[in-house]
């Protein structure tokens, strides 16, 4: 019979209150928490919201008006992660920027968070227009 190795749980007791301590201060830090970049998108002014369905690349229609992507045009999704025009389908509410020459150069599909403020800058944006003419 072969003997057993004393056992001593010293070791392993040390390196989990190393690893417990290591994952207190990486929670106190704050590096487990999202940072607050990817929460809040800004936007451009000249973006100007509406309700966009992608058709055939490079066709599309813009609250039912037909327009064109750019050729080098960018789509943001609710993550702001850039999609390819082929993976989308149906119509969506966003905020589009046009290029020089009038195609729809970046487009960012809201939130519906992103969509009420969208829509409460874009009545701020009548009012103030509406003002300025008097």
């Amino acid at each position: 019979m072969q003997p057993k190795p004393p056992r001593d749980s010293s070791p392993r007791r040390a390196r989990r209150r190393v690893l417990r301590a290591a994952a207190a201060l990486v929670a106190a830090a704050g590096w487990a928490r999202p940072a607050l970049a990817q929460l809040v998108r800004s936007f451009p002014p000249a973006a100007r919201l509406g309700r966009l369905e992608i058709r055939v690349f490079p066709e599309a229609t813009l609250n039912g008006e037909p327009v064109r992507l750019a050729a080098g045009a960018r789509i943001y999704d609710q993550r702001n992660m850039i999609v390819m025009p082929a993976s989308l389908s149906g119509s969506f509410d966003a905020l589009v920027e046009r290029d020089p020459v009038g195609n729809l150069g970046r487009v960012w599909i809201l939130t519906p968070d992103e969509l009420k403020a969208a829509q409460a800058r874009e009545r701020e944006r009548a009012s103030g227009s509406a003002g300025q003419g008097r």
